[in-house]
C-alpha cells in the first residue's frame, strides 16, 4: 500500500522577515505568513487528508492548523519534526553568526550537507531524525494521505532522500519556500517526490526566504 505525504514549510514569520535564525525557539508568523497559510487551506481544501502532523514549534503548528480546521482534523504535534537546534546560533541575526562563527557559518552556506551550527545539531544529524520520523509516520499510515507541516531543512531533507541525496550533498537539493507544498509518495520503503516546493497556490505573495532555522 502507498502513503502520500503533503509536506508544507511555515508560512513567512517575523524571524524570517528581521533574518534571524531562530532554531528551536517559537516565533510568531507575520500577517504575510498567516494569509500564506490560510492560502495553503484554500489549495487543499478539496484534498482528501486522513492526519495531520506538525512540528511543536508554533510557526509549523500554526501554519498547519487553518488545513486542520478545513478538514476537520486535530494536529499530532511532533518534536522529531522540528528545525535544526541551533545550539550559539539561536536568536542570531545572519550576520551577527558571520561575525562571531566565520568558518562554521561558511560552511553551512557553501557546504551545508556537512555544516554544524555552533553548539548544536549538524544538518546530517537533522537529516538522519527527519527522515526517520518521516519513514515510521509512512508505515504507520499505509494507505492513507497524510499532511505533516513542518520547516526548509526538514522538508529539504526529505526530498533530497526521496530523490537518492546524501546528506552530505545536501547542497543539491534547494530551499522549498515559505507555505509551500511538498508532495511524497511511500511505498515498498521508497519515497518518491512528486511535487517539490510548489508555491503556485500563493500567487503573488511567495516569499523565498532562508528559514528562521
Amino acid at each position: 500500500m502507498k502513503t502520500t505525504l503533503i509536506f508544507i514549510r511555515h508560512g513567512q514569520s517575523e524571524s524570517n522577515k528581521d533574518q534571524i535564525f531562530t532554531g528551536h525557539t517559537n516565533t510568531e508568523l507575520t500577517k504575510l505568513g498567516v494569509e500564506q497559510a490560510r492560502l495553503v487551506s484554500v489549495a487543499l481544501k478539496d484534498v482528501h487528508i486522513d492526519k495531520i502532523y506538525a512540528s511543536d514549534l508554533s510557526r509549523a503548528y500554526d501554519t498547519g492548523l487553518p488545513v486542520a480546521q478545513t478538514h476537520g482534523l486535530t494536529i499530532e504535534k511532533d518534536p522529531a519534526l522540528r528545525e535544526i537546534h541551533a545550539g550559539k546560533w539561536n536568536g542570531l541575526h545572519f550576520e551577527k553568526i558571520a561575525e562571531l562563527y566565520p568558518d562554521d557559518y561558511k560552511k553551512w552556506m557553501n557546504d551545508i550537507g556537512r555544516a554544524r551550527c555552533t553548539g548544536g545539531e549538524s544538518v546530517a544529524e537533522l537529516y538522519r531524525r527527519v527522515v526517520k520520523r518521516v519513514l515510521e509516520i509512512s508505515e504507520e499510515n499505509l494507505g492513507k494521505t497524510v499532511c505533516i507541516a513542518s520547516h526548509a531543512t526538514p522538508v529539504r531533507a526529505v526530498c533530497a532522500y526521496a530523490c537518492g541525496i546524501k546528506a552530505e550533498e545536501l547542497a543539491k537539493e534547494p530551499f522549498p519556500g515559505n507555505a509551500s507544498i511538498t508532495v511524497i509518495e511511500y511505498e515498498n520503503g521508497q519515497l518518491t517526490a512528486k511535487i517539490k516546493g510548489d508555491t503556485s497556490h500563493l500567487g503573488g505573495l511567495a516569499t523565498f526566504l532562508p528559514d528562521d532555522i
